[in-house]
């Protein structure tokens, strides 16, 4: 248990550098759309670095943790995911615009994708310890600032960019800190095995 608590601390501590990076680097594309002839571009460049993203994330952390949780919560979570995509359709349709929202989609299924991963975390713990529950409190409002981020079609591309480099900015620096908190917990059990 203490060196698959180490493994997951020294991937999310990368997780977490790379997130920071990731979310610098679209608000400063958000910066350079204030200029109207680099709006198109800085939004398609700003999809294409939060795409990056989450194919990173896919590709080295896997869905090896959400294996762990009860088919109810992966179900809740793709169920989710699918009805941001279509409300998002909906109401590109209705709005008479035929242009998703790629980078507010894209960041909302980002949000998702690391609620369920803290969701995994959390159940390697007790039930009602401190990390737990703290780590469930993380999982619940990323999903809920993954819906917002991903249904708020009335913002214009700037914002939405802006925005959603700021959410990376926010998620790097969490799983940051819950990288340090599981090194933490594994110097622990390490410790106490000693003993």
């Amino acid at each position: 248990m203490a060196s698959t608590a180490r493994l997951e601390s020294d991937s999310l501590l990368k997780h977490g550098v790379l997130m920071i990076v990731l979310g610098t680097a679209i608000c400063g594309l958000g910066s350079l759309m204030v200029r109207p002839i680099h709006e198109q571009l800085g939004y398609v460049a700003a999809a294409m670095l939060l795409s990056a993203e989450l194919l990173i994330s896919l590709l080295t952390m896997g869905l090896r943790g959400i294996g762990r949780l009860p088919r109810r919560v992966t179900t809740a979570y793709i169920a989710i995911g699918l009805l941001m995509v279509c409300y998002v359709a909906i109401s590109a349709v209705q709005g008479g615009s035929f242009e998703m929202p790629l980078v507010g989609l894209l960041g909302g299924l980002v949000a998702l994708y690391w609620a369920s991963r803290y969701i995994a975390l959390a159940s390697s713990f007790p039930a009602y310890s401190p990390q737990a529950i703290g780590l469930c409190a993380l999982a619940a409002a990323n999903s809920s600032f993954g819906v917002i981020l991903a249904t708020r079609t009335g913002l214009g591309k700037m914002g939405v960019v802006t925005m959603a480099g700021c959410y990376l900015i926010l998620l790097g620096v969490q799983i940051y800190l819950t990288a340090v908190v599981l090194h933490r917990e594994g110097f622990r059990e390490r410790a106490f095995e000693r003993q």
